[in-house]
């Protein structure tokens, strides 16, 4: 499932997160490619992600490199880049190079994409491939039935805890990684601060509960992709011990009840005026790590760590799943090819990836990605930026939702959480559920 949470970025980050709100379409292709240098060669280039304000300095970078080349870029909400891209596709409109969702949009669309195992050797070199992660290359190709005809732009995992590094010095404690240490770690915050959260997430959102019940399954191995990928039950004890595990945060004092009335804004907004401890979503929230960034949207919070959630049982382990969260090909009709895989190829294999990497909006395939280190004052943003990457990099399991069953199963959870259900119950329903067919 293209990852819902890239629809509903949280207000405060705007400007540095949200996905643009514009719409448009091409007209048929004049600029056709050329062998020569110095014919103007514009290249449209649809998407829903990232928005223009997030990958302009790439761009720059790329049409400076490559001066011959302009980019002609539109930006789509979501829902409707679903829908309009693969009619446009269709009829052939002058689309060059396309975002491509990680889920059965890729499936849809794979038609329309060229194989670039036949345009990227004589662009990036015959070894491109040693340079790419081998684990996004066969995430992309399992979208396309084996061929290669996406590029990662961005990896995302979650559930990540950013934490007030500030709040956390104040009380005398460490980042916790077991229960037993968390909840010490909320029991000394809420005797210094009774009116302040200790931790926070969107627990209004099914889907957000959703995946905070699943960064808990995932602490006890990989039994998401037993039964995403190979039929494994949802009725099971697996999914008992994860749903059990987050009601034990709640009984525990960790997480407040109130919680499940937050919305993705408000959870944020806690968080960011100074008001909780920890807050959980996915790593597409790390431009709160940057002091760069927080300046920019107005945050004023001191210092911002990372964290895994701590594990609910002593032999868990600290993770989140992680998946593609963003790709991008070329269009296999337009007759500017080249062109368009010299720009995924700088996305993707070449500086652009580290230029776009600055927006912290997930990580690259690239293998030697690195981001700008002036992004990050202190030892706890830095080592927190360092968190997500390795969290992302050893998930135990992929973070590829099936979106409408998503906001079922987290209301099943809501509903254990606040006690108008049991886990078994809850767990039958379920099983009912994922076996109707409608999945």
């Amino acid at each position: 499932m293209f990852m819902k949470a890239k629809k509903v970025l949280a207000m405060t980050l705007a400007t540095a997160m949200t996905v643009g709100m514009l719409a448009g379409c091409g007209s048929t292709g004049e600029n056709k490619e050329s062998g020569s240098d110095s014919e103007q060669i514009t290249l449209n280039y649809w998407t829903w992600f990232p928005s223009k304000d997030q990958i302009q300095e790439t761009v720059d970078a790329f049409e400076k490199e490559n001066p011959n080349i302009k980019i002609n870029m539109t930006v789509m909400e979501s829902k409707a880049f679903q829908e309009k891209v693969p009619l446009a596709l269709s009829t052939e409109e002058d689309i060059d190079v396309i975002g491509v969702q990680p889920s059965a949009f890729a499936e849809e669309v794979q038609d329309y994409l060229a194989n670039l195992d036949e345009l990227m050797p004589e662009i990036a070199g015959a070894d491109w491939k040693d340079a790419y992660s081998e684990k996004c290359l066969e995430q992309g190709n399992q979208l396309t039935s084996g061929d290669t005809k996406m590029l990662v732009l961005t990896n995302s995992g979650s559930m990540v805890g950013f934490y007030n590094a500030a709040l956390l010095k104040d009380i005398g404690a460490e980042v916790p990684k077991t229960f037993a240490e968390y909840k010490a770690v909320a029991e000394a915050f809420k005797a210094k601060y009774p009116d302040k959260y200790v931790s926070v997430f969107a627990g209004k959102d099914s889907w957000v509960v959703d995946e905070m019940m699943l960064t808990v399954l995932g602490q006890q191995g990989d039994y998401y992709n037993k039964w995403r990928y190979e039929g494994a039950p949802v009725d099971s004890e697996e999914f008992k011990q994860a749903i059990n595990g987050l009601k034990k945060y709640f009984d525990e004092g960790i997480f407040s009840a109130d919680v499940l009335d937050l919305d993705y804004a408000s959870a944020t907004e806690e968080f960011t005026n100074g008001d909780a401890l920890v807050y959980y979503m996915g790593s597409w929230e790390a431009p709160l790590l940057s002091k760069t960034l927080r300046e920019g949207n107005g945050i004023e919070l001191e210092n911002v760590g990372a964290m895994a959630l701590p594990t609910a049982e002593d032999n868990g382990q600290l993770t989140v799943r992680s998946y593609i969260d963003s790709g991008i090909g070329v269009v296999d009709y337009s007759e500017k090819k080249e062109a368009a895989a010299k720009f995924v190829a700088y996305l993707t294999l070449g500086d652009g990836a580290d230029i776009f990497g600055k927006q912290l909006t997930g990580t690259s395939a690239k293998k030697d990605f690195t981001v700008d280190a002036s992004l990050f004052d202190t030892d706890e943003s830095k080592a927190g930026w360092d968190t997500v990457v390795d969290l992302i990099n050893t998930a135990t399991a992929d973070r590829n939702n099936v979106s409408g069953y998503s906001d079922i199963e987290g209301a099943a959870v809501q509903s254990v959480l606040n006690g108008s259900a049991t886990t078994e119950s809850a767990l039958k329903d379920l099983q009912k559920e994922w076996t109707s067919g409608k999945y």
